[in-house]
């Protein structure tokens, strides 16, 4: 059994390659069970399934998850001749995010980073800072810029900019209200109105924002590879980029880049099966087909050599955003640390009009007076 908290069009991208792959293997049954990402977090923090539930065998999972569920022993270390196998057709980062020193955990199947999608008609030249877009005069109506403010991932680069880095030599995440709260100030020529509020934040965020980019109303975002298609198919000219910092910022802005991964349970009946339905993934044809699916990126070399993997403009301005991001270390105290921050950014983005931008609202309880 495979549990994913992938849906939509990337479950059933999933559910045909595990097709393929159990007949490939024989009389082989491959079950998927699809869940919430809370609730597949929850499931494996479990150290027994519930009663009457079958337990996972393998789940696709955030690499950042892999140091806290290794350390829960949830998971096994994979054999050193399927570690070998990774080390030979991966690129150097992807390992690097399943891995603990000489010990691997996982096989990463997918690549992802947000990047900052802009309109060549009205920046002919990539934006060289977030202060520029800002400080360009629009016709009426044209918001220069959105992202998901509740989203520590899309404030990442800027804040770390501003720090001078996101992660210390413990590999924990650095994020410092001072810096968080100048990255919301600087920003708020574009989210201060009760208009540029409204592509900040709310439901179905990423739907509105690729509406607003169509029709002309707004000039930039940050987005993930995922929307490719929509904006593809919208039919208005785009371009992709990394996301620049600000002006005069001490340090490079760095998009955290995150891995798909597949895990494999401990307490699964099935070890050596699954081991292989986790290779097989890996396999060209598998892999290409669910990124292309999926439209994330891929981790093989054999992608990059070929370039079979990217196939537009936009696929290599997110390869270029993946080249200089920052890769997320699988420390077992990341996932906790992330929460934080996303607490923080949710409660600030509750408000239905922009609210006032204080310091304390970014203070945890242990860092207030």
């Amino acid at each position: 059994m495979v549990g994913t908290f992938w849906g939509g069009q990337a479950s059933q991208a999933l559910q045909r390659e595990l097709i393929r792959i159990s007949r490939d293997l024989g009389p082989v049954s491959i079950e998927v069970r699809t869940f919430g990402m809370a609730a597949l977090n929850d499931y494996l923090s479990r150290p027994q399934p519930l009663a009457g539930r079958e337990s996972l065998d393998l789940a696709i999972v955030p690499h950042h998850w892999l140091g806290q569920l290794a350390q829960r022993e949830v998971i096994g270390e994979l054999p050193s001749e399927r570690a070998q196998f990774l080390r030979q057709k991966l690129v150097g980062q992807a390992l690097l995010a399943v891995s603990d020193g000489e010990r691997v955990f996982g096989y990463p199947i997918s690549a992802e980073v947000l990047a900052l999608v802009y309109d060549p008609t009205i920046f002919p030249y990539p934006p060289r800072t977030i202060d520029e877009i800002l400080s360009t005069r629009f016709q009426e109506g044209v918001l220069p810029l959105a992202l998901d403010i509740s989203s520590p991932q899309a404030l990442a680069p800027l804040v770390g900019s501003l720090q001078g880095g996101l992660i210390d030599a413990d590999g924990s995440l650095v994020w410092r209200p001072k810096a968080v709260v100048e990255t919301l100030e600087r920003l708020r020529a574009a989210w201060g109105s009760s208009d540029g509020w409204r592509a900040f934040r709310g439901s179905d965020l990423e739907s509105l924002q690729v509406q607003l980019y169509s029709s002309g109303k707004l000039a930039s975002f940050v987005a993930g590879p995922w929307l490719l298609q929509a904006l593809e198919e919208a039919g208005r000219p785009f371009a992709v980029m990394p996301i620049p910092g600000f002006s005069g910022a001490p340090g490079r802005a760095r998009a955290l880049v995150g891995y798909q991964c597949v895990v494999i349970s401990r307490e699964s009946r099935w070890g050596d099966l699954a081991l292989e339905v986790g290779a097989q993934l890996l396999q060209e044809d598998s892999s290409d087909r669910i990124n292309r699916a999926t439209r994330r990126l891929p981790v093989l070399l054999s992608a990059y050599e070929s370039k079979q993997g990217l196939t537009s403009a936009g696929s290599f301005g997110f390869l270029r955003a993946l080249e200089q991001g920052q890769f997320v270390p699988g420390t077992p105290h990341w996932t906790e640390e992330l929460q934080k921050a996303e607490q923080q950014l949710e409660g600030f983005a509750s408000h239905a009009q922009p609210p006032k931008l204080t310091r304390d609202a970014f203070l945890s309880n242990g860092d207030r007076p």
